[in-house]
């Protein structure tokens, strides 16, 4: 008897696909498994990063609140720091904080058109965006929404967010990985990192919107605001930080009619001006 090796098949293990589909293929699988890691965890990190107690957050922040308050002013902001803070005392009695929860509002007298509300309760209020302000009820609704921000725990949520996509990230980029979760972790109070869903700012909005109702009787300080940011665009909206993280135009305005007629809020009613310490601060006008 002859024994012979039979020839292997050679259309065996082969494929008639391009290898470049079944690259394509591959490579959509993993990026979709990556996204729905991503989304797993940064929602699950946020939802428990808003669990922990409010002192500890305020521990972590400690740094934040003393690298503010350390910043030299002059007179003018000095006193336009605490007519800030006299009316953010007055609205945060309004919102019901949670025991053990307060907010520190500091003030930058840089020309940015912003205020943002970062980890340990601290709310920054920037020049640039007072300067457009006409009126203390105006001033009131972008305080009430800062504050809402911190009494919904919306940084801390935000913050565990980033730092666990950061940490799923770097599993497949260490790079990847540090530019998104480790820069929050040591900048988180100083810049505007903190990015909140479009729910944490329509949250943020209603707990303002009550508040200012509680105070001022009306509503109206909200309209002035949201008019007068939905005049900005163009090149100077590039410049504009809080246009970056807040839905503006008609769409807010109309959720503001909206939410008067559901809890009987005046739409209108009597404006304050602005507090002295805070009028000193917008340009003068041209003369005619």
């Amino acid at each position: 008897m002859r024994l012979e090796n039979p020839r292997p098949d050679e259309t065996v293990n082969y494929s008639t696909e391009h290898p470049l589909k079944e690259f394509a293929w591959l490579l959509a699988g993993v990026s979709a498994v990556v996204a729905a890691a991503v989304a797993l965890a940064g929602y699950f990190a946020g939802e428990l990063a808003a669990r922990v107690p409010f002192r500890v957050e305020k521990e972590y922040a400690a740094g934040i609140a003393r690298q503010w308050e350390e910043r030299q002013l002059t007179p003018e902001a000095a006193h336009a720091r605490a007519a800030l803070r006299a009316l953010a005392a007055k609205l945060a009695a309004a919102m019901a904080l949670p025991e053990g929860m307060d907010v520190t509002v500091h003030y930058d007298d840089a020309k940015t058109v912003n205020a943002m509300a970062t980890l340990g309760g601290n709310v920054v209020f920037y020049r640039g965006l007072l300067e457009r302000l006409a009126s203390e009820d105006a001033v009131a609704t972008v305080l009430a929404h800062e504050i809402a921000h911190a009494k919904l725990r919306h940084p801390a949520s935000a913050l565990g967010r980033g730092v666990a996509v950061g940490v799923v990230l770097s599993v497949v980029s260490s790079g990847m990985g540090r530019s998104v979760g480790g820069d929050p972790v040591q900048l988180a109070g100083m810049l505007p990192l903190l990015k909140y869903n479009r729910d944490q700012e329509r949250a943020a909005d209603e707990e303002a919107l009550a508040a200012v109702a509680a105070v001022y009787g009306h509503v109206g300080g909200a309209r002035e605001v949201f008019t007068v940011l939905g005049k900005l665009g163009g090149d100077e909206a590039a410049r504009v930080g809080i246009l970056q993280t807040h839905p503006l135009g008609s769409e807010r305005l109309a959720r503001v009619d909206e939410l008067a007629r559901l809890r009987g809020w005046a739409r209108e009613g009597p404006v304050r001006e602005l507090p002295p310490a805070l009028a000193q601060l917008k340009p003068a006008k041209r003369a005619e």
